[in-house]
């Protein structure tokens, strides 16, 4: 049977792949809007009070757009959906001679013959009345075609090949596209169509997308940057080369922050309030850099140190831009140079780039007072507050009672001494808790055995003092196990990757004024070699302390025996003051003095003799004793 295919455009196949295809489009974007990636604004507005904000940024019309699409392209998928319904589809049914005489296939001529005079009687026009004539006159036709069929041989053998009495016949089948896309006076504007998405529009995008993503590392970062910071940083290198390596950035040479000619003057006087500043507060006058010296790099050098010092920049625009250079700076030390750093184990190099993340939050310099991250506090009334009453910490002061916290800070009015005084509180107090240095199993440290370095922290002043310790079950504390309890500590061991994911807590958010973005407050937890200056192990960053959390670590013993000096450190990412360092010895001993190891009982008793396995050993010995005779007997031989 031929096969004929029309283009269907209005019934209901139509409607099938036109539901299809748009339910494959208004499904996924569906879901990706409502749970998928959603936008960080919400979750990134601070919630603490700041000093220096960004101007809003123009929302865009995007989203709407999308939800326009999105909306629309479910009106139509239920427009479809009610045609679908609505619409009737017409079954092909089969032409069956035996089922309009009523017979069975298969039945002789008399009997068809019979059957065809049978309902002839009662179809025939004039046997009828007249309201039936015209559906007798269809059935008597049908009759006559179906006892034409099977009494012609001819038309009998067509019925049984092709299903017609008249032979092969031609098929129809719609196709579920317009027709319109294959009609002459329209293949021009389609071939032009089809050109414009495969050969421009789709090699455009593709194209854009791998642009972009080889400009970047995997951390968002750009390639000549990364390669910038790896040709120049050095392990004995000073902050302010590290800040002025930060400035040689990619980053600060893009679009919208790029030096613009008209950003001289501004600069410029910019530029000579922040070396006034540094001469009368600063340990460094601030000059330009000498080795990295273009204009965008000038540009993000004064921007910087115009937020260390917290110098007012008049330009709105310039300001603006001053805190996007600053939230950039920050993610460049974060993911690019502190990866460097600690990927070569370089522990003073890594520290100084930890300074520097907390001058980017804080917005001071460097050796500045602790105090000076208070609301209130200023470059001109700190010194006086150091002079009059040795106080230079902001946990100095909250060590003090009221009426001598009110005393130490007299130049603040009452409004910013309360400022103050929250602010204080806001800022924690680390405490390195426990640290133990073991080798799990063992009671002594050996040559190149693989160490293990518990460190529980506190904060102090947190405001949540409960800590959970694992839902249903009871978890030792590490503080209560001594260092001697080798099964105490192993079982603690075991137990803390599990008990870290059920104890995992949301960090605060950080105390930063002058940083205009919300920054949550994190630390780095390093171990270092107090005689080489390198780093046993990478820093752990930890993003989840709010009260108390157990870092656990481990390393390899070095080969040689002797008594090791180690310099445990945990640094904020967001304050100055709150760090803690603490110094740890590790004493490697030789294997000799640990204690001899019991001999394995063999608890396996004799079998019983009427046993199987006791026959079955007795068959083995007579088996064996008869092969030694064999053998004594060929060597006597």
């Amino acid at each position: 049977m031929r096969s004929k295919y029309t283009y269907d455009e209005s019934g209901v196949t139509f409607f099938y792949y036109a539901l299809t295809v748009l339910s494959l489009v208004v499904a996924p974007a569906t879901v990706y809007m409502l749970f998928g990636k959603k936008s960080s604004a919400a979750a990134a507005k601070p919630k603490t009070p700041k000093v220096r904000t960004r101007k809003p940024r123009t929302k865009s019309s995007t989203p709407k757009i999308k939800l326009a699409l999105v909306l629309a392209g479910w009106a139509l998928i239920f427009l479809l959906s009610y045609k679908v319904k609505t619409t009737e589809v017409k079954e092909a049914k089969m032409w069956d001679p035996y089922e309009i005489l009523g017979i069975d296939n298969g039945e002789s001529e008399e009997v068809i013959t019979r059957a065809y005079r049978k309902l002839s009687l009662k179809w025939h026009p004039d046997k009828v009345g007249k309201d039936m004539k015209e559906q007798a006159g269809e059935m008597m036709a049908e009759i006559n075609r179906a006892h034409k069929t099977l009494t012609n041989a001819e038309a009998r053998e067509n019925y049984e090949k092709y299903g017609n009495p008249d032979g092969m016949q031609t098929q129809s089948m719609g196709i579920a596209l317009p027709k319109l896309l294959v009609e002459a006076h329209t293949s021009p504007f389609v071939l032009m169509l089809y050109g414009l998405v495969f050969g421009f529009i789709m090699p455009f995008y593709v194209g854009r997308w791998w642009y972009n993503s080889t400009r970047y590392q995997k951390d968002r970062i750009l390639n000549p940057t990364m390669s910038t910071f790896f040709k120049n940083i050095r392990e004995h290198i000073s902050q302010r080369n590290l800040i002025e390596l930060l400035t040689a950035a990619t980053e600060f040479t893009e679009e919208d922050l790029k030096y613009r000619p008209s950003d001289e003057a501004a600069l410029k006087a910019l530029s000579e309030k922040i070396r006034r500043v540094s001469q009368v507060y600063a340990l460094d006058l601030f000059t330009p850099s000498k080795k990295f010296n273009s204009k965008d790099s000038w540009k993000a050098n004064i921007l910087l140190h115009a937020h260390f010092f917290r110098v007012s920049i008049d330009s709105v625009e310039l300001a603006d831009q001053q805190q996007q250079v600053v939230m950039t700076a920050l993610t460049l030390v974060h993911r690019g140079l502190l990866q460097i750093s600690t990927t070569h184990n370089w522990y003073i190099c890594s520290t100084l780039l930890m300074n520097i993340s907390q001058m980017l939050v804080q917005g001071v310099y460097c050796y500045d007072a602790p105090l000076i991250q208070l609301p209130g506090i200023t470059w001109e009334n700190q010194p006086t507050i150091f002079k009059e009453n040795k106080l230079y910490s902001n946990h100095q002061l909250m060590r003090l009672a009221a009426a001598e916290q009110r005393q130490a800070l007299s130049q603040l009015n009452d409004k910013q001494f309360e400022e103050a005084i929250q602010a204080a509180k806001m800022i924690p107090r680390l405490e390195i808790a426990r640290v133990l240095l073991t080798v799990v199993g063992d009671k002594a440290i050996t040559p190149a055995s693989i160490v293990t370095l518990i460190v529980k922290l506190r904060i102090a002043n947190a405001p949540n003092k409960i800590v959970p310790r694992g839902k249903g079950v009871a978890v030792a504390d590490i503080e209560d196990i001594a260092d001697d309890d080798t099964a105490a500590i192993e079982n603690f061991v075991s137990d803390y990757a599990k008990r870290e994911k059920e104890t995992k807590q949301a960090a605060p958010e950080a105390y930063c004024p002058y940083f205009a973005g919300r920054k949550d407050s994190q630390w780095w937890l390093s171990f270092a070699n107090y005689q080489s200056g390198k780093l046993v192990v990478p820093p752990v960053r930890i993003s989840d302390l709010a009260s108390e959390r157990v870092v656990v670590l481990q390393f390899q013993a070095p080969p040689q025996k002797e008594t090791y000096r180690f310099h445990l450190s945990v640094k904020s990412d967001s304050y100055i003051g709150s760090d803690v360092m603490q110094e740890v010895q590790m004493t490697v001993v030789d294997r000799s003095t640990l204690p001899v190891e019991p001999p394995i009982v063999d608890d396996i008793s004799e079998p019983e003799e009427d046993s199987i396995a006791a026959q079955m050993a007795q068959m083995r010995g007579q088996q064996a004793g008869a092969r030694r005779n064999d053998d004594d007997s060929s060597d006597e031989d």
